[in-house]
């Protein structure tokens, strides 16, 4: 392989540069202004205190995320918002150095970045903390490293990669069903280079390195959260640090969506495909991926091997913000609508040269590379601008404070060490406002989630009889016939009122 000129390693640097710091200021602009709600209070709790997260535990999120806690203007939420903007706009950046590298063309490269990022699921991943903007940066970096890798079989590339691999391990566990697209991607093509001893050597050491941030676990086992005891894990011990890191918390929804249902999940998925890249994204995605499959077979059965490998497993995880966690599938198809378009490109091109030929008896040309390549950059440059200009109003999440609202109305309308028993939507960004901000330390919150099915009640209950004021979100869940619920305008939530305090009455059906 002939060396590039420094030139052009430069201008590769400066359109990866630019790839990034677009939409870094797009999603700036659009970003939450504080604490988000669900996972992201969790999460951004979970930065700040060093704490453990739900299964597996999050710790490269944790640590990063921490870091950007010490910035000095926003409140904490903000700041670890702040995070997932730097992650998505960093994962744009290595999606424009991976196109470059699949077409050779660098305004296409930069227009296909940018049209990946202001994708509608992209974008929404990126503009609150999140563990999936810093998952698709750690996919981006790991296609870029593979291809490079491809070229040159440098040791030192391999040895990064499965370091970076082992890292992002330990941010989201669905990176494991994508190593055998990568698997594929290191080792096809000019297999035949491999010294095996050295490169495998490389290779395991550099994941042990990086999977050996779960050791973060333990560490911090003592800390105020830790999502892991409250489920009743002990990461301290060998039992209990596998539990968490292999996603037991999570287990049962593994493979859990009925197969009489996938055929709804998987149309369900071609029409987020479909909207995500507004329609001529998919067409050019299917016309890439054929156009060069023979060219490049190696390369595409890698990547069909990532699409299809976190595709299926994430059709049959049953949780809902799965929707969320595709973000590896759309970055793929990215891939292929680049290739499709330059395909287009070059077939318009030769259309032209073609006819214009014919008009003077000449033979037809090759046609020049230049032309095809300046039209694929302004089709792919068109397209972003179509999904900037689409998707700015769904994404903008900018004046949306109403995490932040319900959470501080909660704990204004709460009496002195009252606890409040409610689930995922309430009580993570009660626990920012409790351990963060330290608003009302002396309230007590319950997460339903960490309670045994059947003993919802008994939890209630047990505060009760110490003389505590309970109240809650979920009256549903503590349904039992020795307490009735007052509505409580103040919180907008429900008191929980023993039924002797009320005068007795006739039990109450269920």
């Amino acid at each position: 392989m002939t060396p590039e000129p420094p030139t052009r390693h430069w201008l590769d640097a400066a359109a990866a540069v630019l790839a990034g710091l677009v939409p870094f200021f797009v999603y700036l602009r659009t970003m939450a202004p504080t604490v988000y709600g669900l996972d992201s209070a969790e999460l951004t709790t979970g930065a700040f205190l060093l704490g453990v997260v739900h299964s597996p535990g999050s710790p490269l999120f944790l640590l990063l995320g921490h870091a950007f806690t010490w910035l000095p203007f926003g409140d904490v939420g903000y700041r670890v918002n702040l995070f997932s903007v730097c992650s998505g706009a960093t994962a744009a950046a290595f999606v424009c150095a991976a196109v470059r590298r699949l077409t050779g063309q660098r305004l296409l490269a930069l227009g296909s970045a940018w049209y990946l990022a202001f994708s509608y699921y992209f974008w929404v991943a990126a503009v609150a903390a999140e563990l999936y903007a810093l998952h698709a940066f750690i996919v981006a970096a790991l296609l870029w490293l593979a291809l490079r890798w491809r070229d040159e079989l440098d040791i030192t590339r391999i040895a990064v990669f499965a370091a970076l691999f082992g890292l992002g391990l330990g941010n989201h566990l669905s990176l494991a069903v994508l190593a055998p697209g990568f698997a594929w991607l290191l080792t096809s093509g000019r297999g035949q280079s491999w010294r095996p001893r050295r490169w495998w050597l490389a290779a395991l050491a550099g994941g042990l390195a990086g999977a050996s941030i779960y050791f973060y676990l333990p560490l911090r086992a003592a800390s105020p959260m830790n999502y892991a005891r409250d489920y009743g894990i002990d990461v301290r011990t060998w039992t209990g640090f596998w539990a968490a890191v292999s996603g037991q918390m999570f287990a049962s929804h593994y493979f859990a969506v009925p197969l009489s249902q996938l055929p709804h999940e998987v149309l369900a998925y071609a029409y987020r495909l479909w909207s995500n890249f507004l329609a001529l994204g998919c067409f050019l995605g299917v016309l890439g991926l054929v156009a060069d499959f023979e060219r490049r077979r190696d390369v595409h059965v890698g990547l069909i091997l990532l699409f299809a490998g976190h595709l299926v497993f994430m059709l049959t995880y049953d949780v809902p913000d799965r929707e969320m966690m595709l973000l590896p599938t759309y970055m793929i198809w990215s891939l292929w609508t680049a290739i499709g378009v330059k395909t287009v490109a070059e077939w318009g091109s030769a259309l032209r040269r073609g006819s214009s030929s014919e008009l003077v008896g000449e033979p037809v040309p090759v046609p020049r590379r230049g032309t095809a390549a300046t039209t694929a950059a302004a089709i792919m440059l068109a397209m972003s601008a179509t999904n900037l200009a689409v998707n700015f109003s769904a994404a903008d999440i900018s004046d949306d404070w109403s995490a932040r609202q319900r959470g501080e109305a909660i704990l204004a309308g709460l009496p002195l060490e009252a606890v409040f028993i409610g689930g995922w939507y309430d009580v993570p960004v009660l626990e920012y406002l409790r351990w963060v901000e330290v608003l009302r330390p002396d309230v007590e919150t319950v997460n339903l989630f960490f309670v045994r099915p059947g003993r919802e009640a008994d939890v209630a209950r047990a505060y009760l009889r110490d003389g505590r004021a309970v109240f809650t979100s979920a009256p549903a869940a503590l349904l039992a016939d020795d307490f009735d619920f007052e509505p409580e305008a103040g919180c907008n939530c429900s008191r929980v009122v023993p039924r002797s305090a009320r005068g007795g009455g006739e039990p109450r059906s269920r």
